[in-house]
């Protein structure tokens, strides 16, 4: 089996002690990697689905570099909506590929499975979107790749979440995705970030999963944007010969509420 821990919507600032929504997002992300240095079975690869920093600064790369660090041979990463590509990828230039605003995203097999990375970013915007040249390149990825299984990563998820205030900043051209997703019986599973708690759907033979922050928590009810009181948290996933298996791991505390601005 190989292993794959999945970190999403970091949200770091560029001053330490910054918070958002009264939630310290450097030192969340700093007990989260505690916890699985301390706590976790050795993994294989580390997947980011993006909103690496709150700010866009190059500072705040650099921090979350930092903090990664233990696993700078291993990481993988996607840009989110609060996410700058140039950025990004000039913090990261060992691990990016590509140059200035190029779309973010990776490709690599291990045992049986091809993992793609797809960057799902549309500037100025909280929305996402997946354009037709992106499909196509995961199309002729998937043609080309020998492996019999696919995994897909990226920041919004390709469904709704059954939320009023979060569908409404989902993934536009998400249909020609959605329509690939289901005609190519490889892909089984897909791994999200954007909405900020664990949740479950399905698409064709594939299982998405969306995958609590590293900060702070959104609660789905409601028409306007909302958020709980819940632990910071990340995703394992084990994938092999036989297919997969996934969980949510939370830390054990709740030290932090979210309050309103």
């Amino acid at each position: 089996m190989i292993r794959i821990l999945q970190l999403t919507d970091l949200h770091v600032f560029c001053e330490s002690d910054q918070r958002l929504k009264g939630i310290p997002t450097r030192e969340t992300l700093q007990e989260v990697v505690a916890w699985i240095c301390d706590k976790e079975a050795p993994f294989d690869h580390l997947i980011v689905t993006g909103d690496h920093t709150h700010d866009e600064q190059a500072d705040s790369y650099k921090a979350v570099q930092q903090i990664l660090s233990p696993w700078s041979d291993r990481i993988w990463q996607v840009p989110g909506n609060h996410d700058d590509r140039e950025i990004l990828r000039s913090v990261f230039a060992d691990r990016i590929s590509g140059q200035n605003a190029d779309p973010v995203r990776f490709c690599f097999a291990d045992e049986g499975w091809l993992c793609v990375g797809l960057d799902t970013h549309l500037p100025g915007e909280v929305a996402g979107r997946i354009e037709p040249e992106q499909l196509n390149w995961l199309r002729n990825l998937i043609v080309e790749s020998p492996k019999s299984q696919v995994a897909l990563f990226l920041h919004h998820p390709p469904v709704d979440v059954g939320s009023e205030w979060m569908d409404r900043i989902g993934l536009r051209g998400r249909d020609g995705l959605q329509q690939l997703i289901s005609e190519e019986s490889r892909i089984g599973l897909v791994c999200c970030g954007h909405v900020h708690h664990e949740f479950e759907s399905q698409i064709g033979s594939a299982k998405v999963y969306a995958t609590p922050s590293t900060g702070i928590q959104f609660n789905p009810a409601g028409a306007v944007a909302n958020f709980a009181a819940d632990a910071p948290g990340y995703r394992v996933i084990e994938v092999g010969p036989e297919g997969f298996s996934t969980h949510v791991v939370r830390l054990p505390e709740v030290r932090y509420a979210p309050v309103a601005d």
